[in-house]
């Protein structure tokens, strides 16, 4: 076998401009830093994990592109000469105080010291191919990329078990998802929320947990599109039956907005989930759609992200069910965040949820305030206010402060 050096020119070129006219900032996966030999800007739009042009094609070439990093190289194989991983580390506090209808108020803190231990390994296994594996305990999000070169286009096949979403065999947008965690982003994204990354399968239950998905897919600079197919529960299951998959179309297009860019998007998904929790079937049917708008004024940088989501229960042996929740629930979101200094950022978010069953209709709304202060590019503090109101029922106001560092 032999070891060469390859050097990604224009990926190495898209960076160093991106540096040169952006401010210095932002916090960046230190295992594909290491690979590309770019700075965190030239994926990164404001701060991780949220991506601007150059981070949606690094992933649309399967996290495969190299700048000075050696790769051992042969017949059939190509793989960096080192291991590229992330240590990340986090230090947590909170406190919730809720308040119900009737009165009562309770107060819940928590310390978290270490909050989680994460590793992560990234980047590329192959000339076509890539991956990204979080390991939190166990693998809590694995991903598979391939991507290949088709008159222009860019085309691949990708697997993915995650807690990132139904998307997230190849989601591109920061609303929600794997891209759009910054500043508690996805707490007031409707489709996080409700569609979220699975579902227990209980009727209003909030969907967590790993989905399972394989995608087929096509795209370029303007746009994106997938066809997958998706288990909202993780299909290996755990002691049961595994999942069924359930089809799903999700595309997005980017477009330039008086020198702003602007991406919309928009999925449907459709069918029956006999899940692996007690062999439940649920219906399956949501459809929704994502805007957002990233743009610098002077200095300093603003993202606008919005969505809207409605799903509906099917009849499954003669009953009305549905997996995200009762007979019919939909929402929407919307946050503005801005970057004013090249080391602190603020947002403001406020998203509406109605979950209804039979006649009756629960409305909730959570209002937040977040702030970010990078003491590194790759260390930050995060703190976030939220406000949760549940109609008729429980009020609960949320205080958080996080310190995350990234080696």
């Amino acid at each position: 076998m032999k070891k060469t050096l390859l050097s990604a020119a224009a990926f190495a070129v898209a960076g160093v401009s991106a540096v040169a006219m952006m401010p210095n900032s932002a916090e960046a996966i230190p295992a594909f830093a290491r690979q590309t030999g770019a700075a965190c800007l030239s994926c990164h739009f404001q701060t991780f994990p949220a991506v601007n042009a150059f981070g949606r094609s690094f992933k649309l070439n399967a996290f495969t592109d190299v700048g000075e990093e050696a790769l051992v190289e042969d017949e059939g194989l190509s793989i960096p000469s080192v291991l590229n991983a992330t240590f990340v580390l986090r230090a947590q506090y909170s406190l919730a105080k809720s308040s119900t209808a009737a009165g009562v108020t309770t107060s819940t803190r928590t310390w978290g010291i270490p909050a989680d231990t994460v590793l992560l390994i990234a980047g590329r296994v192959g000339a076509n191919t890539g991956a990204f594996v979080e390991f939190n305990g166990g693998a809590a999000n694995w991903q598979l990329m391939n991507s290949f070169d088709l008159d222009g286009l860019k085309v691949g096949l990708n697997v993915a078990n995650t807690g990132f979403g139904p998307t997230a065999a190849l989601e591109t947008s920061n609303v929600y998802g794997q891209h759009g965690g910054k500043l508690n982003g996805k707490a007031v994204s409707a489709v996080n929320t409700i569609i979220g990354g699975g579902s227990l399968n209980v009727a209003a239950a909030p969907n967590n947990g790993n989905t399972t998905s394989v995608a087929l897919w096509t795209g370029n600079d303007s746009f994106t599109l997938q066809g997958a197919f998706v288990a909202y529960v993780d299909a290996a299951g755990a002691g049961g039956a595994s999942a069924n998959l359930v089809p799903l179309v999700r595309g997005t297009y980017v477009a330039d907005l008086g020198g702003a860019e602007l991406l919309i998007g928009g999925a449907l998904t459709s069918g029956t989930q006999t899940t692996n929790v007690a062999g439940l079937t649920k219906g399956v049917d949501a459809k929704w759609v994502d805007l957002q708008i990233q743009g610098e004024m002077g200095d300093a940088s603003y993202g606008v992200y919005g969505d809207w989501v409605s799903t509906k229960g099917k009849s499954v042996n003669g009953v009305l069910s549905n997996i995200f929740g009762g007979d019919k629930r939909d929402g929407f979101g919307i946050r503005g965040e801005i970057k004013p200094l090249h080391n602190v950022m603020f947002g403001l978010g406020y998203m509406s949820d109605k979950n209804t069953v039979g006649a009756v209709s629960t409305k909730t709304t959570t209002t937040q305030v977040a702030a970010t202060y990078e003491v590194y590019q790759n260390m930050e503090i995060n703190t976030f206010y939220s406000n949760q109101n549940v109609a008729g029922g429980t009020s609960t106001k949320t205080y958080f402060a996080e310190v995350e560092a990234l080696m």
